[in-house]
């Protein structure tokens, strides 16, 4: 045999070994993979047992989410009839004050500073002033007025 021959059987014999070695590598890769992914099937398949328990507790606080928001619902129903009622309230003790307010002829209805409750009553008697509020004095009612003249009705 001649050296040509020779280089080309073990070119052959190189070329025939280099594939049985990818051949084994990509069997040994396979079968690692297989390994791997029996692995994770094992995992997934130790977590589905938890997964009832997971959609119990899911169904649970959807439940008591309903629960919270039905009762904040009853909630909001009752402030706002407790604000209906406070509305009507403060409007019937406004229209008992006009209808005291209309009653009283020393009361000026007309008036564009009237407003229920904060009309300033005089007595005509003594010409003392009595309001709401009694330490509110007004300069038109100080006996003692800065012009010399006494009383808080002009002439």
């Amino acid at each position: 045999m001649e050296t040509t021959e020779w280089i080309i059987i073990i070119v052959v014999v190189v070329l025939v070994l280099a594939a049985l070695a990818a051949w084994l590598m990509a069997q040994q890769r396979k079968k690692k993979q297989h390994e791997h992914a029996e692995h994770l099937r094992h995992e997934a398949q130790e977590h589905a047992a938890e997964i009832p328990e997971t959609q119990v507790r899911a169904k649970e606080a959807e439940a008591q989410a309903e629960r919270a928001r039905l009762e904040a619902e009853r909630a909001e129903r009752q402030a706002r009839d407790a604000q209906v009622a406070a509305t009507q309230q403060q409007a019937v003790h406004e229209d008992r004050l006009r209808t005291a307010d209309q009653v009283d002829p020393h009361v000026d209805t007309s008036s564009d500073e009237y407003a229920p409750g904060t009309t300033t009553h005089h007595d005509t008697t003594t010409h003392d002033t009595t309001t709401h509020d009694p330490d509110t004095l007004l300069d038109a009612d100080d006996p003692r007025r800065a012009d010399g003249t006494e009383g808080s009705h002009r002439a």
